[in-house]
């Protein structure tokens, strides 16, 4: 059972200060068992406040041999819960939560001790999800409506659709893209700002969790804020006992990286559509920068504002 469902570790978390790898009876893989004193510690030494510790942290090891359906299923199990995994993306490993989840998200930002100011992004599992989670000006329509092939000519200027080959060249991809909130996304979420950043990552299995979960995540990167971004899962190994799940995906980012993997720990590229819809501005650079101005500027006719 535990080899088919990829758990390869499990933290048991007691009164000693030993660290001691086992072999498990399912699946004949070595184990990790990790045992913490009153005090907490993690495995760098540093303190984790007792109120924040998990039972148990269970972690799952992605297959490239199937679609990881069954993984899949224990995270539903887990988010629906109001829990928070740790998850591969196409640039860096990221926090996600369930986005409708008010509790959740409240964890989350404790979890990253991040600023309650700053927000969150969400990730759906297809470009064209994005219109259901957001509203986009409509000058951006009308603009966009000029330059559509004739396949999509006909349609209203006010269809989301319109904005559907626009969306189709950003993502997925390592670009995020703030707008204007949709009604339907919880209020709760971001509440200081009308404005919401959706990603659609170039990554199968982040995709396929939030289709079958049929809602958005509220996806941050996997750090401390103000902490340097994750490319593997040891990245972030002092925040293990704060997660309900772990995802290994190995390491990330390897489409945007340079020899020190400086390029991919940048994040994907913010882009803002700004009110006039005529026009955006870049929020961070991020690891996509050139590709992404390069299609708003010279495919569509976006004025990039500084």
């Amino acid at each position: 059972m535990h080899n088919r469902i990829g758990i390869y570790w499990t933290y048991v978390l007691q009164k000693s200060t030993s660290f001691r790898p086992f072999k498990s009876q399912h699946s004949g893989k070595m184990m990790a068992s990790i045992f913490t004193n009153s005090n907490k510690d993690t495995m760098d030494g540093s303190e984790i406040p007792a109120k924040t510790i998990k039972p148990e942290t269970k972690f799952f090891e992605l297959s490239e041999k199937n679609d990881n359906s069954d993984v899949i299923e224990q995270l539903v199990t887990i988010l629906h819960k109001g829990g928070i995994i740790g998850v591969p993306t196409d640039t860096v490993y990221g926090l996600a939560c369930l986005a409708q989840s008010t509790e959740a998200v409240e964890k989350l930002y404790a979890l990253k001790e991040r600023n309650s100011l700053k927000p969150i992004a969400i990730c759906v599992g297809e470009a064209y999800d994005v219109c259901q989670w957001t509203r986009f000006p409509q000058g951006l329509r009308d603009s966009v409506s000029k330059k559509l092939d004739d396949n999509m000519s006909q349609l209203r200027p006010n269809s989301p659709s319109i904005l559907q080959q626009l969306l189709n060249d950003l993502l997925p991809g390592p670009v995020t893209v703030v707008t204007e909130r949709g009604p339907g996304l919880n209020t709760n979420l971001n509440p200081k700002t009308s404005l919401v950043g959706v990603r659609v990552p170039d990554y199968d299995f982040i995709r396929n969790l939030t289709n079958r979960l049929r809602e958005p995540l509220a996806l941050t990167s996997a750090n401390i804020s103000g902490e340097e971004t994750s490319l593997c899962i040891n990245d972030f190994k002092v925040l293990w006992p704060r997660l309900d799940a772990v995802v290994d995906g190995g390491e990330v980012g390897q489409k945007y990286v340079n020899k020190q993997l400086n390029y991919a720990k940048k994040g994907s590229t913010v882009i803002q559509i700004l009110q006039d819809g005529s026009s955006f501005k870049i929020l961070r650079a991020g690891c996509a920068y050139d590709q992404t101005v390069h299609t708003l500027q010279d495919k569509w006719e976006l004025k990039l504002v500084v």
